[in-house]
């Protein structure tokens, strides 16, 4: 599935101004000429500059103390098979976190919808090693250097209050809405992190006509990683059959592939005779009419 990741920021605290996070994320756009600055993009715009962002998500935090949080950051990063099916292509992938954005909204249980959300996204196309990467462990990278392949991927700043700036969304609350009133509820709403990434996996599917394998499912992982013993067995055997399916299913294409290769084929030999019957017969003809005019 796409790795969905909801933290505070990336760099430093999320009670301020959003300014220095706004700043790291236009990192990419620090090593281009200003008329190939990737923009930031919302539910309805595309062309959205730097201080924009920073002014939209700073100007939207009525009653919020100073040490209350103003804003979260959500990461949206597509496997290299996903970004392969999307043809690495930037506008789905911005058509796809506007999906995500939407499922965000509805996941709160507030009735909202994706205009309710302020939201900035960014594109960026590059992924550097982090010290807890495996690969700088083991001494084969080093921490910095560019990662290798398709690394498209969308970071966003998500505002913690609505667009009307009244109402609170948290989306790192573990409030679920058990045994509160529901006053409580509509108030700090009940996002559920597991549900939210599975709908956004459910939307890459649905939105980007994508078939997904077991393996890459949400449910499989989630079950191999922390499922009980018998969960993780039955996981497993699911997986085999899946496998199965999948190779017969592969088998029964080539064969498709094999026999409609053979019908081309087929027809260009038929093609090739008639031609060359219909050029047997215009000699013949020539032929006979040499003869009568001698």
């Amino acid at each position: 599935m796409p790795h969905i990741n909801i933290t505070s920021s990336s760099s430093g605290s999320n009670a301020g101004s959003c300014g220095q996070l706004v700043e790291y994320l236009e990192k990419e756009n620090n090593l281009k000429a200003e008329h190939k600055a990737e923009l930031w993009f919302n539910q309805g715009r595309d062309d959205l500059r730097a201080y924009e962002v920073r002014q939209g998500i700073d100007a939207n935090t009525a009653k919020l103390k100073q040490h209350e949080a103003k804003y979260y950051l959500v990461n949206i990063s597509p496997s290299q098979k996903e970004l392969a099916h999307i043809g690495n292509d930037p506008q789905k992938l911005k058509d796809y976190a506007r999906g995500v954005m939407a499922e965000y909204a509805a996941n709160f249980q507030k009735g909202l919808g994706p205009d309710d959300v302020k939201w900035y996204g960014k594109v960026e196309y590059n992924r550097g090693y982090k010290w807890t990467d495996p690969e700088v462990k083991q001494g084969l990278s080093q921490r910095g250097e560019a990662k290798a392949g398709h690394q498209m991927h969308v970071q966003i700043i998500v505002s913690r209050k609505d667009m009307a700036n009244q109402r609170l969304l948290s989306p790192l609350t573990n409030h679920r809405g058990q045994g509160k009133s529901a006053e409580h509820s509509h108030k700090f709403g009940q996002f559920n992190r597991v549900a939210f990434k599975q709908r956004c996996e459910r939307a890459f599917d649905t939105q980007l006509d994508y078939r997904r394998d077991l393996e890459e499912s949400l449910r499989y992982q989630n079950t191999m990683s922390n499922g009980t013993t018998q969960e993780k067995a039955a996981m497993t055997l699911e997986l085999r059959d899946s496998q199965q399916e999948r190779q017969q299913q592969l088998a029964a294409d080539l064969r498709k592939v094999e026999e409609l290769r053979l019908q081309i084929e087929q027809a260009k030999k038929i093609e090739l005779s008639q031609q060359r019957e219909l050029t047997l017969q215009h000699e013949q003809k020539q032929n006979r009419g040499l003869g009568i005019g001698m």
